[in-house]
């Protein structure tokens, strides 16, 4: 979990990206109301968390429909989807890659009869400022309460012994229903509450001071779930009677496949697009988007091949009315193999003189590119913001910042033209550094002496590198 944060923190404090992760199953959850009066089912369409792809429906107990809403939700266990005993209102917790800026990925999503109608921010609930502060919406303390190792060994959740009574309580109950009001604490140990009729937030209050008030009202939400391995295709899925897609959409085009494996192709011009969207039961594709990259291709006549076809769907449980797929990509050439040629030539002229403008460029496609080492940690001090810097500062040693290789290198690596050519990139192999995750461990390693006070190491790094061998 540690791991995972860490990679987490290291993307996010250098650009504002939506958190995501995919998982290997899919969850169909089944949400009671308190009251068992009403119960609701969610059936995702992906298998990206957070998502909203999917569709959920709210019945009465007899099994009969009250309404349907077309979404579904992630995460049902720990309180964090909820159903209000009239069977109106929907309560969801995205307190993991929520995304702020978009409606019903919010940190708090309440809908009413279907509709949404609140949506609140975490910074909205519990006043966290994040450049300033490591806070979370809800209250956590899985590593201080759980045995780990027992727990791994029983494949179920031991607790440690002589707990704090109100630390076990917040274990099982960051966030419970009572009634028509929904209780949240957050990791400053404040209570907040939601009025499900209204859809308001109030609050805050110290735990401490709620705690007698809460623990006799704490009840955790009945629900169940079903697993399904969530269907992932390797290859877009066949055509017709078993024949492969891309050679029939090759076919359909008039041109040739590209086979991007090994250097057979290398010699002719490659063309590409990747493609989303939802692989129903019936075969049939609804496409969501298309992007095409290396040239121009024929959009129509793509979109005619997909829609016109039927697909294997037969990966699919049958549970799922449709499924969503992202980024399947197809390759082709020019099917006159000298044409094919001639275009590729053409090509790498104009990249080559690409690469030697972004050798030399003082931006790249906006971004503004270091010179030298010194200004890396000039521009890092510009994009890590102050919880981040403390932190670093914190490490006991540069080899801790080892941590950071996956998260803050990738983006050096990917944003600081490491990898595509920069000057930065020149910089470093001027001075004997060839791959680009030696130069982002040495822009690590020097800024953890930055961060301590010690701004002349890099050029002593930088004399010793320049010495003739």
């Amino acid at each position: 979990m540690k791991k995972l944060f860490l990679l987490i923190f290291c993307v996010a404090i250098v650009s504002a990206v939506d958190a995501q992760s995919y998982s290997s199953h899919v969850y169909l959850s089944t949400v009671y109301s308190e009251n068992g009066e009403y119960y609701l089912k969610s059936i995702p369409w992906d298998n990206e968390i957070p998502s909203t792809r999917g569709t959920t429906t709210v019945y009465r107990k007899n099994g009969s429909t009250v309404y349907s809403l077309p979404r579904g939700f992630d995460n049902a266990g720990e309180n964090r989807l909820i159903l209000s005993n009239d069977g109106q209102t929907i309560f969801y917790v995205t307190d993991w890659g929520a995304n702020e800026e978009k409606d019903g990925l919010k940190s708090i999503s309440i809908y009413k009869k279907g509709v949404l109608i609140a949506g609140f921010t975490e910074t909205e609930i519990n006043g966290c400022d994040k450049t300033k502060e490591r806070c979370r919406l809800v209250y956590s303390n899985y590593e201080a309460v759980v045995d780990i190792d027992k727990t791994r060994a029983a494949h179920k959740r031991i607790l440690k012994e002589s707990i704090d009574p109100k630390e076990r309580f917040l274990s099982d109950y960051a966030v419970f229903l009572s009634g028509d009001t929904v209780y949240l604490i957050d990791s400053k140990k404040n209570v907040h509450t939601f009025d499900l009729q209204t859809g308001k937030h109030l609050g805050p209050a110290p735990f401490d001071t709620e705690y007698d008030r809460l623990r006799p009202i704490a009840r955790t939400s009945k629900t169940e779930s079903e697993t399904f391995k969530a269907p992932l295709f390797m290859e877009f899925p066949k055509v017709g009677p078993g024949k492969e897609t891309n050679a029939a959409l090759a076919e359909h085009l008039g041109m040739k496949l590209y086979n991007i494996y090994g250097t057979k192709d290398e010699k002719y011009k490659r063309y590409g697009f990747e493609i989303a969207g939802y692989l129903r039961q019936d075969g049939s594709v609804e496409i969501e988007n298309i992007e095409f990259y290396g040239g121009e291709l024929p959009k129509e006549k793509i979109i005619e091949f997909f829609t016109s076809n039927r697909f294997d769907s037969s990966s699919m449980p049958g549970t799922f009315e449709k499924w969503y797929f992202r980024d399947e990509s197809f390759f082709f050439r020019k099917a006159d193999d000298r044409l094919a040629r001639q275009e590729q030539k053409a090509e790498m002229k104009i990249q080559r003189a690409e690469h030697a403008k972004r050798m030399i460029s003082e931006s790249i496609d906006g971004r503004y590119i270091p010179k030298d080492l010194g200004e890396c940690f000039v521009e890092l001090d510009k994009l890590l913001n102050e919880v981040n810097r403390k932190e670093m500062s914190a490490l006991k040693d540069r080899s801790e910042m080892g941590q950071h290789h996956l998260g803050l290198g990738m983006w050096l690596r990917n944003n600081w033209g490491l990898w595509g050519g920069s000057r930065l990139q020149k910089y470093f192999t001027d001075r004997g550094v060839t791959h680009p995750d030696n130069m982002s461990g040495v822009i690590l390693d020097h800024y953890y002496d930055w961060l301590h006070g010690e701004k002349d190491t890099w050029k002593e790094w930088e004399k010793a590198a320049n010495r003739p061998n």
